[in-house]
């Protein structure tokens, strides 16, 4: 008796939570509509999602001991797969790819692949580049495409904007930039953990802390960003760059929620740019 009368309250709560979420997520694409900022929704094709799956266990693999976030993690990569149309021959970056084997596995199916991150040795040594992703060590119209998986939410004090504008100089005509997920909502402000030391970190005088509630105590810096500051800090470079931009939103990770219980789907929204 207890028992049901404790899953009903839950099962409440779970459908307050999602309504909050739908709404906070309409107002911020009205927002991001009413600032000229082209939205497209996107239904994710669960089969396909789940013979990609299949085809790239290497990737499923790699995430087995992520808990919670491992759907999303593996989702992350197909879409960036299946959005950017990512093909044999071209040349991709996968930018603050930290230890992620992604690039590698490309590689296997014909894609030149690269990883980048700062943790690398400085320079490029075979196809780990190290460095800045603001001051990339290739030569100009290089890639094909970029893409940054839960990554670019990390790039502390100007480092974002300096990235959007390196993307112009290192991608191709026709090159493409994917980032997801892209955290954007009704207002702006950097996510941390209460144990992180926010000393050396700037921010702009407009953003909010907010304190992390999870296990990341010591996350140093999250940002997400208002519909604005996305438009300031993003749009308009990648704009003024010659890019293409638009923002796919995917309007069914609930179905997904439901296949995949217990875990945490949240790529509500990528960032597509296309060199023209």
């Amino acid at each position: 008796m207890l028992k049901r009368f404790m899953n009903k309250i839950q099962t409440f709560l779970v459908r307050q939570i999602d309504q909050i979420i739908e709404k906070r997520l309409q107002l911020a694409i009205q927002d991001l509509k009413d600032l000229g900022i082209r939205i497209i929704k996107e239904k994710i094709d669960v089969k396909d999602f789940q013979e990609w799956m299949e085809e790239y266990g290497e990737i499923v693999k790699y995430y087995d001991g992520h808990n919670n976030v491992k759907i999303e993690k593996i989702l992350e990569h197909y879409l960036v797969c299946k959005c950017l149309g990512i093909k044999k021959g071209d040349v991709y970056i996968d930018i603050a790819a930290c230890y992620s084997p992604f690039s590698k596995i490309l590689s296997k199916r014909g894609v030149d692949g690269y990883e980048q991150d700062l943790i690398y040795k400085a320079g490029i040594n075979e196809h780990k580049i190290g460095g800045d992703a603001s001051l990339l060590p290739v030569p100009n119209n290089f890639a094909d495409v970029l893409s940054l998986q839960c990554a670019f939410e990390c790039f502390q004090s100007d480092s974002d904007i300096g990235f959007i504008k390196e993307s112009w100089r290192v991608l191709k005509k026709g090159g493409v930039l994917g980032i997801v997920p892209l955290y954007v909502g009704k207002k702006y402000f950097v996510k941390a953990g209460p144990k992180a030391n926010k000393k050396n970190i700037k921010i702009e005088k407009e953003v909010k802390w907010i304190w992390r509630v999870d296990k990341n105590l010591q996350a140093s810096f999250s940002r997400h960003y208002s519909p604005t500051a996305l438009k300031s800090r993003v749009i308009d470079y990648l704009t003024e760059g010659g890019m293409k931009v638009e923002i796919l939103f995917f309007t069914n990770l609930d179905e997904l929620m439901k296949i995949y219980n217990n875990q945490r789907i949240y790529c509500h929204f990528m960032l597509r740019a296309v060199k023209q």
